[in-house]
C-alpha cells in the first residue's frame, strides 16, 4: 500500500491507494486509468443545456432502460419530458413535453418513478410533501393525473425537503431535509405506496459535511443499498457514504467527497442509472445544464471506491 499520489484532483482528503484487477468496462472507462481509489471519472463527463425548457433546475430522473430523461425546476413549477435516442446518452436528447404541475407543487424540487414508469412522484419543498400521480401511458407525462398527497411531517427536522429518492424494490423512501440538514427513511407499508407508509428513521449524518443550511441538494442511493450519494449547492461536491446495513441510515458512514466545481458551481440535483453506470447532475449555474458521469466496471454503484 502507498499513499495516494493523485491529491489534487478534485479529492478532498487523502486516503490509502491498493492496486486492483482491471476488468471488462461496460461503459467504455479503462480502470487503469483512474487515479486510485476513485470511480467516477470526471473526463468522460458530458453536458446538456436545458436553459431553453428550464430555469432553476432542481432536480432529474432518468428511466432505467435509459429512454426518458425528466427534469423539473423551481422556474416552472412543472416536468420537463426529453426523448434520449441513444440510451442513457444525454448528447443525444430531445425535448419531448412540459406538464404544468403547478395546482399540487409551489416549489418543485425533485422527481422519481416508478420503475415501469406508471407512478410518478414529486417532492414540494414549499408545502413539505410528496405529490403523487397515475400515468395512463408509461413514462409519458402528458397522460400524469394528481392521486393524492402526502405531508412530511410539521417538525423543523422535515422543513425544505431537497432530495428524494426510493430503495429499488420501492419498500423505502427517503427524503432529505435541508433546514437543519437530516436524512429521513420512510418505510412504506406496500411497494411504491406512499400513503401508507408509517415507520421513519431520520438521521443527522450529513450535518457535518453539508457546509450550508438550507443549500439545495440532491439524493441518491444505489439498487443495492449500500451506498448513499448527496449532491451538495453549497460546496459544489458529491459527498459518498457508505451504508453498512443495506438501506439503513442509521448505519451510514461518510467515505469522502468529490468536487464537481471545474463542471457546475451549483449542483443541485442526482439520479443514479439503475445499473450504476451513470451518475447524471443537474446544475443552474454556470447555466441550466444535465451534467453526466460514468463509472467503471469495479465501480458500479461507487463514486469513491475502496478496491
Amino acid at each position: 500500500m502507498s499513499k495516494n499520489p493523485f491529491l489534487g484532483l478534485g479529492f478532498e482528503s487523502s486516503f490509502t491507494s491498493f492496486s486492483r484487477v482491471v476488468e471488462a468496462v461496460p461503459s467504455g472507462i479503462d480502470c487503469s486509468t483512474l487515479p486510485s481509489g476513485r470511480y467516477l471519472d470526471l473526463t468522460s463527463e458530458t453536458t446538456f443545456n436545458i436553459s431553453a425548457q428550464e430555469n432553476t433546475p432542481s432536480g432529474i430522473y432518468v428511466s432505467p432502460d435509459g429512454d426518458h430523461m425528466y427534469v423539473v425546476g423551481q422556474g416552472g413549477d412543472g416536468i420537463d419530458q426529453y426523448s434520449l435516442s441513444i440510451p442513457y446518452s444525454i448528447t443525444s436528447a430531445s425535448f419531448v413535453r412540459f406538464k404544468s404541475l403547478s395546482s399540487q407543487n409551489l416549489i418543485l424540487q425533485d422527481v422519481f418513478f416508478k420503475p415501469d414508469g406508471t407512478v410518478m412522484y414529486t417532492l414540494d419543498d414549499f408545502y413539505d410533501r410528496v405529490n403523487v400521480y397515475n400515468l395512463s401511458t408509461p413514462w409519458n407525462v402528458s397522460t400524469a393525473v394528481h392521486s393524492t398527497s402526502k405531508s412530511l411531517g410539521s417538525n423543523n427536522n422535515m422543513l425544505d425537503p431537497t432530495g428524494m429518492t426510493f430503495s429499488a424494490d420501492g419498500l423505502y423512501m427517503y427524503i432529505y431535509s435541508s433546514y437543519l440538514r437530516y436524512m429521513h427513511r420512510f418505510a412504506l407499508g406496500a411497494a411504491w405506496n406512499i400513503s401508507l407508509f408509517a415507520q421513519q428513521t431520520s438521521s443527522s449524518f450529513p450535518s457535518s459535511q453539508i457546509a450550508l443550511p438550507g443549500a439545495s441538494s440532491g439524493l441518491a442511493i444505489s439498487a443495492d443499498g449500500t451506498r448513499l450519494i448527496i449532491t451538495e449547492s453549497s460546496g459544489d461536491k458529491i459527498l459518498e457514504y457508505g451504508l453498512n446495513t443495506p438501506y439503513s441510515i442509521t448505519s451510514a458512514y461518510l467515505i469522502g467527497s468529490l468536487s464537481i466545481v471545474s463542471d457546475t458551481n451549483l449542483p443541485t440535483g442526482c439520479n443514479w442509472s439503475s445499473d450504476g453506470k451513470y451518475l447524471y447532475v443537474v446544475s443552474s449555474s454556470p447555466t441550466d445544464s444535465v451534467h453526466r458521469y460514468e463509472t467503471c466496471s469495479d465501480g458500479a454503484y461507487k463514486i469513491l471506491g475502496r478496491p
